[in-house]
C-alpha cells in the first residue's frame, strides 16, 4: 500500500471528547457528523440497514482507532450545529456542503465567512467585498443557486477571524471576544489561548508526532 504522510503544522488537532466539549455536542454526534453512521429499521424479522455519509471532510487520518479533528473541521462542526440548532435537516446540509464545496472549490466550506443561515435555509455570500449584497442559496436540490439578499448569520462574525485572502477561520473565541480565550491552529496546536499546560502541550506533540510519521 502506498505510503503517506501527514502534515499537522498549523492545522490544530482535537479529540472527539475535546470536540465534544467545545460545541457542547455528544461524542456520538461529532462521530455520525465526521464519519457518517449506520442504522436500521423495519420490523426484527425484516430488518433492514443503512448508513449515512459524512457532512464534511477530514484531513487527519485516524491513529489505532483514534479520530482526530483540525481546527477548520471544528469550525465546519460548529456551523452544522448552527444549522440543526435551528431545525435545519442534516440532509440538507450535506447537501448544502456539497454545493458550497464545488461553487468556492474549497475543502472546507463550512469555515468560510460567506457561510450564513437564514429562514429555515443555507446561504452562501457572493460578494467578497460586501457578504450583504448578495447571497447564494445552496439548500435546495432544485434550484441550488438562486439569488437572495440579507445579511445574516452575525453571530458566528463577532466569534470567529478570518483570514483575509483565503476567507477561512484562522481564530476562535468560544465564550465571545470578550473572554480571553482563543482557538489558534498555529499555537500549540489549537489549543484554548488561557492554560496551556505542559502536559496538554506534550500530549498535542505525542499526537503529531505519531500522525505525521509516514503511514502504509
Amino acid at each position: 500500500m502506498a505510503e503517506r504522510s501527514v502534515t499537522l503544522l498549523g492545522v490544530g488537532i482535537y479529540t472527539r471528547a475535546e470536540v465534544a466539549k467545545l460545541l457542547r455536542l455528544s461524542a456520538t454526534r461529532v462521530s455520525s457528523w465526521v464519519r457518517g453512521y449506520r442504522y436500521t429499521w423495519g420490523p426484527r424479522e425484516a430488518r433492514r440497514r443503512g448508513q449515512q455519509p459524512a457532512v464534511i471532510k477530514t484531513d487527519i487520518p485516524t491513529f489505532d482507532g483514534t479520530l482526530a479533528i483540525s481546527f477548520l473541521e471544528l469550525m465546519e462542526l460548529r456551523i452544522i450545529k448552527e444549522f440543526r440548532d435551528q431545525g435545519i435537516p442534516l440532509q440538507t446540509v450535506r447537501v448544502a456542503w456539497g454545493h458550497a464545496a464545488r461553487a468556492f472549490k474549497s475543502d472546507h466550506p463550512f469555515a468560510d465567512h460567506r457561510v450564513f443561515t437564514d429562514a429555515g435555509k443555507i446561504f452562501l455570500s457572493l460578494a467578497d467585498e460586501d457578504p450583504s449584497v448578495a447571497l447564494l442559496e445552496v439548500s435546495s436540490r432544485q434550484q441550488p443557486f438562486q439569488l437572495v439578499a440579507g445579511p445574516i448569520f452575525k453571530s458566528s462574525l463577532q466569534r470567529i477571524k478570518f483570514d483575509e485572502r483565503s476567507h477561512l477561520a484562522r481564530e476562535y473565541w468560544p465564550q465571545g471576544r470578550s473572554t480571553p480565550i482563543v482557538l489558534n491552529p498555529d499555537i500549540a496546536f489549537g489549543a484554548s489561548g488561557r492554560g496551556h499546560t505542559r502536559a496538554h502541550q506534550y500530549s498535542c506533540a505525542v499526537r503529531s508526532s505519531a500522525l505525521s510519521r509516514k503511514r502504509r
